[in-house]
This record gives structure tokens, C-alpha cells and sequence, in this order.
């Protein structure tokens, strides 16, 4: 079924740079393969080699400005010479592996720049209250408080529940005096709640404005799949308590979800071929990241945006309501965020016909949270950042 889209979607996104190193058609595949292996390299050597501290912003855009653009060009140049009628197969060959790694690598090499926008970083452990720049913090608050009143009385309701009285004072929202009566005493039965970091990282992560989780999620992938945690040292101070704050609402039964979920995959890339061979029935993958989803197969990413080309469907799934923390404008795509555990992918003669979607108009490949005992179980635990 995967062949079936080829025709109708981009070989990749990006084109090659025209600036006098565009590659040439005759260079050999093993010359090729061993200058995308040695930029990989390089480049993660340069960000083992990163010192956090005030002069972060200039290295790291040193490093882009080094890299990226020429990785970019090689995965690309890489990618455009697979055959189309192994587009969509499944590889985990060497040639594969690299292409992945700079997939990620230039996704990386992009977002940090970004976060650092928002985030000062200049040492390592930094609080996301002594990094947040003042008017991103300003624009998340007033993000929020904006949301808020558009959410239902009974949303309001869990949702300060959650939060300590004294943190929607000092930020203003609008709450019921029943709402804070709640939180006040959620606050006196010591129920665990969100303090103000917390909060503000939730809200960073959940919005599909300030685009922070492209920085979290591609910093921890580049660790999984690369090995250097560089990046993910930077990112930790909205990664750390965002994940204290996913924690926390994980105890609360209104944000606890269970059931099936939806997930939009991006294979039309460089690092889509490599990313199907480690999906295949009776593998299993760990996310090092919490991972986004919707309880709405409509709205999930595959069904909405063109760079998604296959669906995931996860059965048994668990997570946190997390729609209460969205932007308005995305407020209304039921998104869960999956804790960083084992999914296992499925046959889909396995799948309960009831659970299947014979109207789909994508490939969709199934998994399940439910661990399966299996004699292979050995060789599937395998470290391989897939889920996008």
C-alpha cells in the first residue's frame, strides 16, 4: 500500500543549494556515502566539544553555519538517487543509517538556534525561569490566559485543580471562585500540583506557535540515534520540568487518557526508509521523548498535513489530556502526549477488524502499548529514534 503514494508526494522538501558545490550525477555512491559519513562525524564531534556558557549562541550558529547546509545537500543528494520503486521500503542498510543521522543532525542544527531565542542559555542546569527571555515568557502568559477562558467549565475546573492557587494569582487567569476554592484545597490535601515552571513548560511544549517542541524532541532524538547529548543539555531547562509537569498531571484521573491513539509519520524524507525498517511487525521502539497524538483520527497529522505520509495507530495507548494547554488555534485536536514507553508493532492481521479504519486513504501501520512477550524480544531493543 506504501506504493501507492509515491506519485503523489515530493521526493523531499528541500532543494539543493546552486552555489557551486551542488554534486555531481557521476560521483560514485561509495564516494558519496563516505563524505555524508565524515560531515556526521564532524559535526557531532563539534557538539561534544560545546562548552555552555555565554558564548553558546555564536558556537551554535558556527556549527550550523558549518554543517547543516552541507549535510542538508548530501541527505538530499542521497535521497534523490533511491529508486522510486524502493522509496517506500523498508532499510536499514548503512547508507540508510547515515542518511538518518543527518536527518537529524540538520533538524537539530536548526531548532537549537531557535530555542536560544527564547531560551538564554549560558550554563549548564539553568532553570527555565533564569533562561526564559521576558517576552516569550510574556507571550506564553498571555497565550494562555487567552485559552483559558475559551476552554469548557468542566476543563476550567480540572485544570486548575492542578495548579497551585498562588500560580494563577501571579499570572493572572481568570478562574471561578469555585475553580480556586478547588485549587486551594487540592493545595491543603498536598495533592501534587503544578508550580509555575511547571506551567509555563507545558504551555511552551503544547503550542503549535512557539514550535519548543521541535528543539526538545530533535535534542533528544540526536542523543538517542547519535550518542551526543549536547543538545539535550541545552534544551533541559524547559525539557526538565516539562516532563515533572507531564509526571503531575499523570496522577490526576481528568488528564489521564487510555485508549486508542493517532499518529501522523513523515517518510518522505531522508531518513523515512531507515525509519520503516525499525517498525516492522514484532519490533518494538522507545521513544526518548514524551510523544504527541490524538484521540481523533481525523485530526491526526497523516490525515491533515502533507509531510505526514503514513499513519500509526496505536492500540492500548496511554497518555495526558493535553488539549487544555493549547494555543487557541489547535486547542480543538484532542492531542495526548505518550510517556516515553515501549510501543510494539502489530501485524495488522492482529488488529481487531473492529479497530481497523477501512476508509483510511493513507498507509497505516499499527502498534500497541499493551507489552507482548516475545522469544525475539531480545534482538527488537533496539535504539532507534523513529516517531516524528
Amino acid at each position: 500500500m506504501l506504493s501507492k503514494i509515491c506519485s503523489r508526494v515530493s521526493r523531499y522538501p528541500h532543494s539543493p543549494r546552486t552555489d557551486g558545490k551542488i554534486h555531481q550525477i557521476q560521483r560514485s555512491l561509495s564516494t558519496q556515502n563516505a563524505r555524508l559519513a565524515q560531515l556526521n562525524k564532524d559535526c557531532i564531534a563539534a557538539l561534544k566539544k560545546i562548552e555552555i556558557n555565554h558564548s553558546l549562541w555564536g558556537t551554535m550558529c558556527e556549527i550550523e553555519d558549518k554543517f547543516r547546509a552541507d549535510i542538508n545537500d548530501e541527505v538530499n543528494y542521497e535521497y534523490q538517487r533511491v529508486p522510486d520503486h524502493l522509496l517506500f521500503s523498508p532499510d536499514n542498510s548503512p547508507a540508510a543509517a547515515e542518511r538518518a543521522v543527518g536527518y537529524q543532525l540538520s533538524c537539530g542544527l536548526s531548532e537549537t538556534p531557535r530555542f536560544l531565542l527564547n531560551y538564554s542559555v549560558s550554563a549548564p542546569d539553568m532553570t527555565l525561569d533564569a533562561a526564559i527571555t521576558p517576552k516569550h515568557k510574556s507571550d506564553l502568559i498571555e497565550s494562555f490566559t487567552e485559552s483559558f477562558t475559551k476552554l469548557k467549565d468542566s476543563d476550567q475546573m480540572a485544570m486548575a485543580s492542578t495548579i497551585q492557587p498562588d500560580v494563577l494569582i501571579k499570572l493572572g487567569v481568570s478562574v471561578s471562585c469555585e475553580a480556586m476554592n478547588l485549587s486551594i484545597a487540592n493545595k491543603k490535601a498536598d495533592k501534587p500540583q503544578l508550580a509555575e515552571d511547571h506551567l509555563i513548560a507545558l504551555i511552551d511544549y503544547c503550542s503549535s506557535n512557539s514550535g519548543m517542541f521541535n528543539a526538545i524532541n530533535d535534542s533528544m532524538r540526536i542523543w538517542q540515534l547519535c550518542g551526543v547529548n549536547t543538545l539535550a543539555l541545552i534544551t533541559s531547562c524547559l525539557s526538565k520540568p516539562l516532563n515533572e509537569g507531564l509526571g503531575i498531571l499523570s496522577m490526576h484521573h481528568d488528564f489521564l487518557y487510555r485508549g486508542t491513539l493517532y499518529k501522523g509519520v513523515a517518510i518522505c524524507n531522508g531518513a523515512g526508509a531507515f525509519r520503516l525498517s525499525k517498525m516492522q511487525p514484532g519490533m518494538q521502539y522507545c521513544s526518548p521523548h514524551w510523544s504527541s497524538a490524538t484521540h481523533v483520527e481525523s485530526q491526526n497529522y497523516a490525515a491533515r498535513k502533507p509531510d505526514r505520509q503514513l499513519q500509526m495507530t496505536i492500540l492500548h495507548a496511554e497518555g495526558v489530556r493535553a488539549h487544555m494547554f493549547n494555543n487557541i488555534s489547535s486547542m480543538g485536536e484532542g492531542e495526548v502526549i505518550m510517556p516515553p514507553k515501549p510501543i510494539y508493532f502489530l501485524e495488522e492481521s492482529a488488529v481487531d477488524p473492529a479497530l481497523q479504519n477501512a476508509n483510511r486513504q493513507l498507509p497505516t501501520i499499527y502498534g500497541t502499548m499493551k507489552p507482548i512477550q516475545s522469544a525475539t524480544d531480545a534482538r527488537l531493543r533496539e535504539p532507534h529514534a523513529i516517531l516524528v
